[in-house]
């Protein structure tokens, strides 16, 4: 058996955060804005939790998308901080549900109605290519699928490809069809856009 060794806290002020590449570019691999599960966990909610209290809680944990599992941690869906919206609780109250008794299971998207990238062609795509694909995407995030093993292998989120690009967009509105008109689309097809609307 080793010992180990042990450090007081006490002058310990600072955190260790992933390292961010600051070159990323349209024509950088997508994979380099990818969250790998196999690198960093899932972050899961159960079902049966109550959705007023996962509010709070995704906001304590800056985090804007869980995915969600049952009680045997098989995957079922999805829950956004879009899904957990005021307007959103207003509309299930108003349909006869008690704020209080609202779950998760209530308010999210399963997993039926869900779309996710194929892993193989992730891994062939650049991030440009990523965003044409995503351009009438409305939503932050983005599933991945490892196809070979039937798992979830990862997320994108339209945030952190903003971010890592340096856009200036606002975060708690953006997604991925705002990125691509903001970075992808020419300013010919952003006229016509114009014109249509």
């Amino acid at each position: 058996m080793k010992t180990l060794t042990y450090v007081s806290t006490k002058d310990v002020n600072a955190l260790t955060w992933p390292v961010v590449v600051n070159d990323i570019t349209l024509y950088s691999p997508a994979v380099s804005v990818f969250t790998d599960f196999e690198k960093a966990g899932p972050r899961v909610i159960e079902a049966n939790t109550r959705a007023d209290e996962l509010v709070l809680l995704m906001r304590k944990e800056h985090v804007r998308m869980k995915l969600v599992v049952d009680a045997t941690n098989r995957f079922i869906g999805i829950i956004s901080l879009e899904d957990l919206s005021e307007d959103i609780f207003i509309t299930k109250v108003a349909d006869g549900f008690t704020r209080s008794e609202l779950l998760v299971a209530d308010l999210m998207r399963s997993k039926d109605v869900l779309l996710a990238l194929s892993y193989t062609s992730l891994k062939h795509a650049d991030i440009e290519s990523l965003l044409f694909s995503q351009r009438a995407n409305k939503l932050q995030h983005l599933l991945v699928i490892d196809e070979e093993t039937k798992a979830i292998r990862g997320v994108i989120s339209s945030n952190d490809i903003a971010r890592q690009l340096r856009i200036d967009v606002d975060t708690a509105f953006s997604n991925f069809a705002t990125l691509y008109e903001s970075v992808v689309m020419s300013p010919n097809e952003r006229e016509q856009k114009r014109k249509v609307a």
